[in-house]
């Protein structure tokens, strides 16, 4: 019997037509993503709402390593959190269709 090793992902949901973004961290980056899509449009999110696309993301095994990791982003403000996702995502394509 194989043990698979545990995943955690630092994520950024957002677009590039809103200032809304959002940083975190999960163990299930597909149930994140429907819990996020789920979640009522908030008064940051432009006018036309937005399905909300996973712009950034990057895995770990220790959920440790990956909260200190969350929060290295969240103390660097929006405009690092808007550069780290262009230096990844240029275009904010939508990355979900890449997890599984």
């Amino acid at each position: 019997m194989q043990i698979s090793s545990p995943h955690y992902y630092v994520y950024i949901f957002g677009s590039p037509a809103s200032d809304n973004l959002k940083v975190g961290v999960a163990g299930d980056l597909q149930k994140q993503l429907q819990e996020i899509s789920k979640e009522p449009a908030s008064q940051n999110m432009t006018v036309v709402k937005e399905k909300p696309r996973l712009v950034y993301y990057e895995h770990y095994e220790r959920e440790e390593i990956a909260r200190n990791r969350e929060q290295e982003i969240l103390k660097g403000g929006d405009d690092n959190v808007q550069r780290l996702i262009e230096s990844m995502n240029p275009n904010w394509l939508d990355l979900s269709d890449m997890i599984s």
